[in-house]
Order: structure tokens, then C-alpha cells, then sequence
């Protein structure tokens, strides 16, 4: 049976018993305890703990899984692996122990059809319940059922909460190792465990004792990769025809050919669920699994960069199951290209001090700490590479003196962080034990009367019983204003805790005072506006990029916005001008702004998206914008997209590999916004002038006359001053008049250049038929076929369309092949006339023979196809292959 098969056989067979079949999850869990998804029930969880209840009481999936505990078997054993899928069967209180059983005994030997004297059971060792289902209703022999201790058979979700014994099946392959006693629980590789039942039918508590739930589940896992094994008569999953796609395109299959399979459907998976390669979390994981992999490729002397080109096979053989394999195909090939070529520009001086540092010690066979993490530091030799290379020399590593200098590293990072932070985070834990909650009122007002109870001197802080002020928080900084007549100037704290205000002084304050605050309105409006431009923004991104682009941080202020984004190359002119149309589109549209508050479980439910580094507690505040975006945020917003009135991208960059940085500047009060706006539309213009110049110098070479425009784009060097001093006395009229003044000019201009390069377009069709007569001359026979080469200089491709249709008419039998430069590009056009086409001549392959001379490609109809190049010295030696040809 093919794999595909399997897969489907097993989810058609569950759903014969009354299972809905759901589509696996992401990699990426929706659980913030665990990094990726590492088993079947990881999105059931909720329901095990009883936190969520069940859409459906039966399900069954087929479930993406990446477990890094076993990274280091990987290509030693037969059966280890870093990425598989879990098949897998669930009940959510409904049926139980017998009915599961039951239903893989079925699946496994009639469905299946595997051999029952190649099963064993093991169970645990005080589950007699499930002993005697075995044995009594199932028929396996006492000998055939093994007794495992809690370590082997029993799970739990932690040291309390829900629990339960399993029963494993094995597959017995009758190879015996040296043990006289070996049994399922044995490391060699005679058992092979293909499917483990869950019965999750204690819950434990803080006391350790097991108490009956009073509704049992059940959660199954089976491996893809290992029951493929068993059905396909293998004894290696890697023999499987999961992986032989990937073992035709490697040179043996060593255990560095296992290695680089393996982790290669790793690395496609985990980056088309939209993780990217980064020196933490799960970014971490795929740099470690793709640095590995390409280590191995380079023992098996593989040409670099060997990986992105293999990730193809992966994205082909899984897009069926997996359509989002192919919708980011690109970016997962990009990704690893990326990686690969990053990694390789170091990994000489890296290996060269590895090879330095394996020579110094070949006496003693030990590595120093303060070595290996040189190599971490300077090269980014991740430990565990390091230390595998060194386990297959035979050396150890002094991984305590290793751990001591990654500590210090740490320190020093934190110790050169902002010294305030520090402070604010002692004060709060200080105060809201003492005081509680302060009451935030800043959603909905910007000012409030309120009651001061506490003052820290040494920091000048007050904190108030109720206060319309921001706190630092969520990316955007804290409100400013006035307390009093003392100025705050900053917020500190967090909303549903206490906040803190920083004060320029605080000499006329004394707890128990009756104070008024008063956020500064205008500069709480630019942040508010810059806020929702960057929820906006998200949205374009994802929109433009793909859903890879996702919040990696931020920052609002009054003056900017700042966007960290997953990302793994620098954005196009072309994506970073649509990103940018799509969010000022959406400010015209006016919008709708909904802040709301719901738990944390029913804003999931909703869809609404979270950062994985934030923390939330049960009650969440949620921001919806159309359709366009939902996610949870804290933080403060406009009622509608309009009053953002304005957006402008100003800088893309690189922040760290696979994270852009995009800035940006929004709303109508910012001087910041207004000055830059009125200098893209002057620069807009002036490129528009000298565009302008162009093209009538360009119609008057092709006979159509000049205009006599010059000047008609030029603004006022005063204007600008005008501008500066409008809004320097916040004249909105003034500014929105000469703003309005500048864009009739920009449209005005744009066409007139639309309806001048239109004039110039009929010019030069018009001039294409004529040198398309004067080709004619041209013409030479070939075996009595008329055939007509040209060279032609700077005509476009449209054009040189037009003339060989103008040359096809004119010749009524013949070969027509015309090539065009234009700057150090070459496009070929080739016609053949139908009467030859029946004679076997063919456009596409004279194209084809064009185009890889040049270096490039193309092809298409056999009487009419076209093709580039870029080699603009072989276009002799093209056309001499294409006579040859003919």
C-alpha cells in the first residue's frame, strides 16, 4: 500500500465509526506552553483539560508532528525521526477502553490485513481492565501481553490533572537480540511500536492520588512512517516510498543521506506553517535542523546550496495532503536557499577552527567551553553540531564551563538593557501587592479626577486610584500630560495591574490628595493613529507577502510607527508601493473600529491572532477591523481607519536574518506626516518633469512635433516655507490647500505623460511596419524554405510582434526569426507560417534553441512562440544554431 493510501484508509475507517475527520493543525501550537506540535492530541488539549468543550464527541486526523528529543537517533535507528505525522482516533467522553481496542484490533488485521501473530500488546502493569479485553475478548495470548511499569505505559499531561494507562501494539519482526528477556521494552529494534491507545481516565491530584474522572477519554497515535514500514514489507522507515523520492536525488543512503531526508521534510513543513529560521524559540529548532542537514551534505561532499532544490520533491509528493506546501512553495525554497547560502559564506572559518581545535587536543580528546562557545559566538556553530562532530571523534566538551559563558553572555545583555525597566518592574510588584489594581479609564476619556495613593520620591512616581494615562506596554509608549500642574512624563505599568506616572516633580503632591490628570490629546491621537496603521499594516503585509509576514514586534509613538515582521529577504518597490496602497485604501474606505473584551478562549475561537510572546489572561481586548483584521490587543485605537487620514512607508530593512523592519509615518496632526507627505508629492513631480522631458524628446525623434511646456511642473521654493509655517499655527486650511495644490498638479501631470506616451506607442507601431518592409530584403531559401533573420536595436517586444505579422502576411511561406536588445536584454520572436508547420517545422523549438544559447528560456506554439536571453554576445551564435536547426 502506498502511504497515501494508509492515510486515507485510516481516516475513512474511523469515519465508518461515527469520527469526524478534521485537517491537521498547524506546527505552530495554539498551546503556549510548548514550542511546536509534538503529538495528535496537542489541539485536543483543552478538551483533556477540561477547559474547552467538544464541538463533536468522535474525531479522527491525521496530525503534522515535529519532536526534537530524538534529533540525536535520527539515521542511526531505522525508525527515528524529527518530523512525522500521527494518525490518530479520539473520544471525548463517549466511548472508551473496550470500543478502542476493538477498533484497532479491526483496522490493523482486517482492514490492513497485517499478520496477528506479528502483534504484541503491552500494557501497564496495573491496567488488569485492559488485560483481560486483550486476552479474553480479543484472543492475544497471556505471552504475547507484556506488563510495563508507568515510565513505559502510563501518561500524564503533568504532576496533576488529567491521566491514564496505555496499550501499545507492537509489530514483532522476530529478530532477537541478546537478551533473554527482551521484550517492547528493549532499545533494539526487534518491536516496533506502531500505535499507542491513551485512556485517559484519571485525573491526579496535588496529593498524587488518582481519582476517576467521570467522563474518560481516549487519544490515539499511530506513525505514519512506521505502519508505511509494516505494510510495504520494509525494515527501515527510511525504505518507505515516503522518503525514496528524496533517496533518488542523494548519493547513497548513508546515515548523513538519512539525516538530510528526514530533516529536509522538517525544514519544508515547519516553514510552510509560516516558522522562519531565527536564533530563538522555534525559529532556533529549523536553523538547528537546516545547519544540520547541510553539515551532513557537506560530508557527502554535496555541491552547495544542494537543500532548496530538494525541498521541491517534498513540497510535490505532500501538496495533496498539505495545499499549503504549494501555496508557499516559493517562500519555503527562498527560505532555505537563504539559510543555506548564510550559513555557508562562515562555515569554512568555522570548520577550519573545528578541524584546528580537534588537531590541539588529539591527546587528550577534550574541547574547552571557552572554544566551543567562540565557535557559537563567532560563527553560530550551534552547541549540539558541535558537540556531535566531536562525539564522532571521540571527544568530549567541558559543557558546564560552555553553559557558565552562555550565562555571562546573558548577564551582560541584561545588564546593558535600560536601568528604569528594572525599577518599574520592582515598583509594580511592589505596589499592586499593596494597592491593587489601579482603575484605567483611558479607553474611553483623556482626562479624570482621581486620588493619589502612593508617591515614590527617589523616582518621582504617583500612582493614582483611577487614571486616564497609557501605561508603556504592547509596543506603544506611554501617555504624556498633566497631573496637576506637575508634568508627567511617562506611564509605566500595565493595564488590569497597577500604573505608574513619572512626574517632572512632585513637590506640591502628598498622598491622599484630589488631583486632576489630562492626557495630551494631540500626541494620544498620532499614537492612536499610528496604533491602528499598524494593525493595517499587518494586514497588507499578509495580504501582499503571504501569511510567512507575520508581527514580530512593534513600536507606536506620535511621530512613527515601527513593524517587525517574519520575513525572509528585503521587500520589492513593487510589494512595499502595494502594501502601502492597500492600507490607504483602506483608510478611505472608512472602517469601522471594534474594541471588545472576551476570553482568552473564545477570541481563538473567533480567529483572532496573538503574538506568541505575549502573555494574556483570561480576559482579553480584542480590536476588529472589517474583515480585514482581529487581534488581540491592549493597546489604544481610533473608532474608524478614516481618522488615520494618511500613510507613508518610509524605510524597509533587515532587522536580523529572517526579520524586516518596516517605519512608517501616519495621521493628519503630525508635522512629521504633513512635511513628508508635501516632499513625496514635490519629488513626484519632479521625476514626473524629467519623465515629461523625456518623452517629448523621444515623440519629436519620431516625427510628431514638440510641446513647448517647460515650466508648467514647477512649484515654488516659498511654498514650502508657507507650508512649514502653516503648520507650525496648526492652519489646517492652509496646509490641506496647498497639499490639495500638489496633487492636481501630480494628476494633472500623470496625464498628460499617459496621453504623450500614447502618441509615442502609435508612432512606433506605425514606424514597426515600415522597417518591416524594409526586412523583406533580408530574406534568404534554405532546402526552397523562405527563412528571414534579423538584429534588431531597442525594439520592444510588442513592437517586433507587430512587425512579424506584418512580415508573415508579406511572405505567405517562410521562417521569420527577429531578435531585439534592449539594454542587456534579448527577446526573440520566431513565426512559422502554417503551410510549414505541417511539414514539422516548429516555432517553439527554434525558440527554445534561441533562448539557451543566450542564457535564458522560452518556447511556445509551432507556428509561433517567443523567448528571452541575456547574453547579448551569443545572439550570432544563436542564430546560426536556429539555421542549423532549420
Amino acid at each position: 500500500m502506498k502511504s497515501s493510501e494508509i492515510r486515507e484508509q485510516f481516516l475513512e475507517f474511523f469515519e465508518k465509526k461515527g469520527h469526524k475527520r478534521q485537517p491537521s493543525a498547524s506546527l505552530i501550537p495554539s498551546d503556549p506552553t510548548v514550542l511546536l506540535t509534538l503529538a495528535g492530541m496537542l489541539p485536543f488539549k483543552p478538551i483533556f483539560l477540561g477547559t474547552e468543550s467538544p464541538k463533536y464527541k468522535r474525531v479522527t486526523t491525521v496530525q503534522k508532528c515535529i519532536r526534537m528529543n530524538d534529533i540525536g537517533h535520527v539515521g542511526k535507528t531505522t525508525r527515528h525521526h524529527t518530523f512525522f505525522e500521527m494518525l490518530g482516533n479520539f473520544s471525548f467522553g463517549d466511548y472508551f477502553k473496550e470500543d478502542a481496542i476493538a477498533y484497532a484490533w479491526e483496522l490493523l488485521t482486517e482492514a490492513y490485513k497485517i499478520e496477528k501473530e506479528k502483534l504484541v500488546i503491552a500494557i501497564y502493569e496495573k491496567d488488569d481492565e485492559a488485560y483481560d479485553i486483550w486476552n479474553k475478548k480479543i484472543g492475544i495470548p497471556k505471552e504475547k501481553i507484556y506488563r510495563l511499569d508507568e515510565e513505559n505505559n502510563f501518561w500524564s499531561a503533568g504532576p496533576t490533572g488529567p491521566c491514564g494507562p496505555c496499550s501499545e501494539i507492537y509489530y514483532d519482526s522476530g529478530v532477537k537480540c541478546d537478551k533473554p528477556d527482551c521484550n517492547p521494552a528493549c532499545d533494539c529494534e526487534r518491536f516496533l511500536e506502531i500505535w499507542n491507545l491513551v485512556f485517559i481516565q484519571y485525573n491526579r491530584n496535588e496529593a498524587g492520588e488518582l481519582k476517576p474522572l467521570p467522563k474518560k477519554n481516549i487519544d490515539t497515535g499511530m506513525g505514519l512512517e512506521r505502519i508505511s514500514r509494516v505494510l510495504q514489507g520494509k525494515t527501515d522507515n527510511f525504505d518507505t516510498d515516503l522518503f525514496t523520492p528524496i533517496f533518488e536525488k542523494l548519493p547513497d543512503r548513508s546515515a548523513s543521506s538519512k539525516i538530510i531526508a528526514d530533516h529536509l521534510r522538517a525544514m519544508t513543513y515547519l516553514i510552510s506553517d509560516s516558522v522562519l529560521p531565527s536564533n530563538e524559540g522555534r525559529g532556533y529548532v529549523l536553523r538547528r535542523i537546516i545547519r544540520r542537514a547541510i553539515l551532513n551534505g557537506r560530508k557527502l561532499k554535496m555541491q552547495m546550496p544542494f537543500l532548496s532544490e530538494l525541498s521541491r520533491t517534498v513540497i510535490e509528493q505532500g501538496k495533496g495532503t498539505y495545499p499549503e506546501l504549494a501555496t508557499q512553495s516559493k517562500i519555503i525554497e527562498e527560505t532555505i536557499r537563504s539559510e543555506e547560502i548564510g550559513f555557508n559564506n562562515t562555515l569554512e572559518s568555522g570548520m577550519k577552527l573545528l578541524e584546528e581545535l580537534f588537531a590541539k587536543h588529539a591527546t587528550d580528546k577534550k574541547l574547552a567551553g571557552i572554544d566551543v562557545f567562540k565557535l557559537h559566538d563567532t560563527f553560530g556553530f550551534p552547541y549540539e553540531i558541535t558537540e556531535e562532530f566531536a562525539i564522532e571523534r571521540g571527544y568530549s566538551i567541558n559543557k558546564a564551563e560552555f553553559e557558565n559563558l552562555m550565562g555571562e553572555q546573558r548577564e551582560r545583555a541584561r545588564a546593558g538593557a535600560f536601568k528604569l525597566e528594572d525599577s518599574i518592574l520592582r515598583l509594580k510588584n511592589t505596589f499592586e501587592e499593596k494597592h491593587g489594581k489601579t482603575n484605567f479609564v483611558g479607553y474611553d476619556k483623556l482626562e479624570s479626577d482621581a486620588k493619589i495613593l502612593e508617591i515614590i520620591p527617589d523616582e518621582n512616581i504617583v500612582i493614582l486610584d483611577k487614571t486616564p494615562f497609557y501605561p508603556e506596554g504592547g509596543g506603544q509608549i506611554g501617555d504624556t500630560g498633566i497631573i496637576n500642574e506637575s508634568i508627567v512624563i511617562g506611564t509605566y505599568g500595565e493595564i488590569g495591574g497597577v500604573i505608574l506616572h513619572r512626574l517632572d516633580n512632585i513637590d506640591r503632591l502628598k498622598i491622599g490628595d484630589h488631583v486632576h490628570a489630562k492626557v495630551d490629546e494631540s500626541k494620544r491621537k498620532n499614537i492612536m493613529a499610528h496604533h491602528t496603521g499598524t494593525h493595517l499594516l499587518h494586514a497588507a503585509l499578509r495580504k501582499t507577502l503571504g501569511d510567512m509576514a507575520k508581527q514580530a514586534g512593534s513600536y507606536v509613538g506620535p511621530d512613527r510607527l515601527r513593524f517587525d515582521f517574519s520575513f525572509n529577504r528585503a521587500m520589492t518597490k513593487q510589494e512595499t508601493a502595494e502594501v502601502e496602497r492597500i492600507v490607504n485604501e483602506n483608510i478611505k474606505k472608512a472602517i469601522k473600529v471594534e474594541k471588545f473584551e472576551t476570553n482568552l478562549n473564545e477570541a481563538k475561537k473567533l480567529g483572532a491572532m496573538a503574538l506568541f510572546s505575549e502573555k494574556y489572561g483570561d480576559k482579553v481586548r480584542v480590536v476588529k477591523i472589517g474583515d480585514l483584521s482581529l487581534e488581540l490587543c491592549g493597546g489604544c485605537h481610533v473608532d474608524n481607519t478614516k481618522d488615520i487620514v494618511f500613510f507613508k512607508i518610509i524605510k524597509e530593512e533587515a532587522l536580523q536574518s529572517g526579520v524586516r523592519r518596516i517605519e512608517a509615518i501616519a495621521g493628519d496632526l503630525s508635522k512629521a506626516a504633513i512635511v513628508y507627505k508635501a516632499k513625496d508629492l514635490h519629488i513626484q513631480i519632479d521625476d514626473l518633469m524629467r519623465h515629461h522631458a523625456i518623452l517629448q524628446a523621444k515623440k519629436q525623434l519620431l516625427g510628431g512635433g514638440a510641446f513647448l511646456d517647460e515650466g508648467i511642473f514647477e512649484v515654488d521654493p516659498t511654498e514650502l516655507n508657507t507650508l512649514g509655517q502653516a503648520v507650525d499655527e496648526k492652519d489646517s486650511i492652509r496646509v490641506n490647500k496647498f497639499l490639495e495644490h500638489l496633487e492636481g498638479r501630480l494628476e494633472w501631470a500623470r496625464e498628460r505623460n499617459k496621453n504623450i506616451q500614447k502618441e509615442i506607442d502609435d508612432l512606433e507601431a506605425k514606424k514597426s511596419l515600415l522597417e518591416a518592409d524594409s526586412l523583406l530584403s533580408q530574406t534568404e531559401k534554405i532546402k526552397d524554405i523562405v527563412v528571414l533573420k534579423a538584429s534588431l536595436i531597442e525594439v520592444p517586444v510588442d513592437n517586433m510582434r507587430i512587425m512579424g505579422d506584418k512580415l508573415r502576411d508579406s511572405l505567405r511561406s517562410g521562417i521569420i526569426i527577429l531578435a531585439s536588445t534592449i539594454s542587456d536584454k534579448i527577446s526573440f520572436l520566431v513565426i512559422v507560417t502554417d503551410d510549414l508547420v505541417k511539414k514539422g517545422y516548429h516555432a517553439g523549438k527554434l525558440a527554445k534553441v534561441l533562448a539557451e544559447t543566450c542564457g535564458g528560456g522560452g518556447g511556445g506554439r509551432p507556428n509561433k512562440a517567443e523567448a528571452g536571453g541575456r547574453d547579448i554576445s551569443r545572439i550570432e551564435e544563436a542564430l546560426k544554431k536556429a539555421i542549423e536547426l532549420i
